[in-house]
């Protein structure tokens, strides 16, 4: 999970199966999680800081963040937080199933499932409010600590009060007036979460709570392109990876993406590259093996 110039805080108590707590402890030097495809299917990621300053990594966009602010990074999302030294706060680890279980049966259920599964990527809060957050995860370490009757429960319920405050923060991430450049970064996130789902564009602007003429409008003026165009570029640079670095089957790099077959698959890859899958595989097969030396890497 960790990938660190200095020993990052351990993960907390396992105070349920299915969430930890740590602290993040003002290290003498920079802390770094990586967060790669098999750890991220482990479940979300939540930091809430107190102080201090860092940056985190979704694919190509770094995004600078500064205490008191609060990070979340759903379930599935690869990426890398990177803490300067003397940052303070806590994080958390929760599984998709305590997610699942965790949104009450009310009228909230939906947006807060949908909250969920949105990033929030060191949105700035009052330190009053970045406090109280941090209170409630404390309190669910201390819970674990003192084992007492009711324990599972006190602790999903401070949960829930955490990811309510962390919804509630979701609704300003992309207010109807937001700027072009804003609307273009919410989108990019949302693109490196959801691309292999194959959203449609309407799905995205949904999610951003504006309208699909209007999120195509800001795409076009700071691009030049459509956003149905970013998104089959971002699928583009991940088969491409995928046919370089993986020994996984054309049928099976398909499947990965979301493409309904393989032959879709091929056709898409064939529109955008101008040449086969397989015929790229190979391709790049043989520059390997020409760099080397040798013949060795051929098919």
């Amino acid at each position: 999970m960790l990938s660190n110039q200095q020993a990052a805080p351990p993960p907390g108590p396992g105070l349920t199966q299915d969430v930890e707590v740590a602290e993040v402890a003002g290290a003498l030097s920079v802390m770094e999680w990586d967060f790669t495809a098999a750890k991220a299917r482990l479940g979300a990621h939540g930091f809430v800081l107190a102080s201090g300053r860092g940056m985190v990594q979704l694919g190509s966009t770094t995004t600078t963040i500064e205490a008191p602010c609060v990070l979340w990074l759903p379930s599935g999302l690869i990426g890398s937080v990177r803490l300067e030294a003397g940052a303070r706060g806590m994080m958390m680890t929760v599984s998709d199933a305590a997610l699942g279980r965790v949104v009450p049966a009310s009228a909230i259920a939906d947006p807060l499932r949908q909250a969920i599964d949105r990033p929030l990527l060191g949105i700035r809060i009052e330190a009053a409010a970045a406090g109280a957050i941090i209170a409630d995860l404390e309190d669910m370490r201390h819970e674990a600590r003192a084992e007492l009757s009711g324990m599972r429960e006190a602790i999903m319920s401070r949960l829930c009060l955490v990811l309510i405050a962390f919804w509630r923060l979701g609704g300003v991430t992309a207010p109807p007036q937001a700027s072009p450049r804003v609307l273009v970064q919410g989108f990019m996130q949302l693109v490196e979460l959801h691309a292999r789902a194959q959203w449609r564009v309407a799905d995205y602007a949904r999610t951003m709570g504006i309208s699909t003429d209007r999120l195509t409008t800001a795409i076009r003026r700071a691009t030049g392109q459509s956003p149905l165009q970013l998104v089959h570029h971002r699928l583009l640079e991940e088969a491409e990876t995928l046919l370089e670095r993986s020994a996984l089957q054309v049928s099976e790099i398909a499947e990965v993406l979301g493409f309904r077959d393989a032959g879709y698959f091929n056709r898409f890859f064939s529109r955008l590259k101008g040449i086969s899958p397989g015929r790229y595989r190979q391709q790049q097969q043989q520059r390997r093996a020409g760099r080397d030396g040798s013949y060795a890497a051929w098919p």
